[in-house]
């Protein structure tokens, strides 16, 4: 395949493509079945059809220079941290040995600067860089459009930048919250971005194993929603809670099991979902 020559969308030089991904080639991985020898890769549930693929979400994005920089920045780190097919999920242990600040039934608050220390700004960066992947360019799988983040040319730029390293911090109108799943079980399965419009903000979501990033948008989002975020200005929270009644996983889990139970591979692990 000849090199494409064209401007990077995050450094904004014009230099040699790269394919990029939209999630991490990493959370793919992360659904594969070994087990499975004949095909051990991930089912992909997209509008009510279900099937096997080794392909992935990509698309000539950024150059060599800002794919390191987007995996040095928060994509190795947090990927390491995630739920295994193991059973291994060391960002929950840390979550488990440590003393909560705000407790409610099955839910649980941790102070984020406490537990994470520096790694706090890991898992700021990542978040990022997946939604402004995902608002920058518009993204297809198996000929069919993902759903569109339409951030607007002005928080789109202040997201570059923050994500190219420059003098400006994470975006002011912004807010991130990470939940940690609490469930015994965890699928290995993600669900690619997606956005939900609320009374006065913009709710974008994306899953990775045991993650789930919720990214709050607009112009009271900094009153209206800094309570308990990641990057709140009264503080730096992380969550610890069951998913079963949150709006993404009952919605995308009925897409999933009656397009997974239709075409006969419901025995298989690892899902992608968009």
């Amino acid at each position: 395949m000849a090199s494409l020559i064209e401007q990077c969308a995050l450094c904004l030089h014009v230099k040699e493509l790269r394919h990029s991904h939209l999630l991490p080639a990493g959370v793919w991985r992360l659904s594969r079945d070994p087990s499975r020898r004949v095909d051990p890769n991930p089912v992909v549930v997209k509008t009510g059809k279900a099937f096997t693929t080794s392909r992935q979400v990509s698309a000539s994005l950024l150059c060599g220079d800002c794919e390191n920089r987007f995996s040095k920045n928060g994509e190795r780190y947090v990927l390491s941290q995630c739920a295994r097919p193991n059973g291994q999920f060391l960002l929950r242990e840390a979550l488990e040995i440590a003393t909560s600040v705000i407790q409610d039934g099955e839910l649980r608050v941790y102070d984020a600067s406490a537990v994470l220390g520096s790694a706090r700004e890991q898992y700021l960066y990542f978040a990022a860089s997946v939604f402004w992947r995902a608002s920058v360019r518009s993204w297809s799988f198996g000929g069919q459009r993902l759903q569109a983040l339409n951030f607007g040319a002005a928080c789109q730029e202040e997201f570059r930048q923050y994500l190219y390293g420059g003098d400006s911090g994470f975006p002011s109108k912004a807010r991130l919250f990470v939940h940690v799943s609490s469930d015994p079980r965890i699928d290995m399965t993600s669900v690619f971005p997606c956005a939900f419009r609320m009374e006065s903000a913009w709710r974008y979501k994306f899953y990775i194993p045991g993650i789930l990033f919720i990214l709050f948008l607009g112009a009271d989002v900094p009153e209206k929603y800094d309570a308990l975020a990641l990057n709140g200005e009264a503080g730096s929270f992380i969550w610890l809670c069951p998913w079963e009644n949150d709006s993404l996983f009952r919605g995308f889990d009925k897409r999933m099991r009656q397009a997974v139970r239709s075409h006969g591979l419901a025995r298989r692990g690892g899902r992608m979902a968009g």
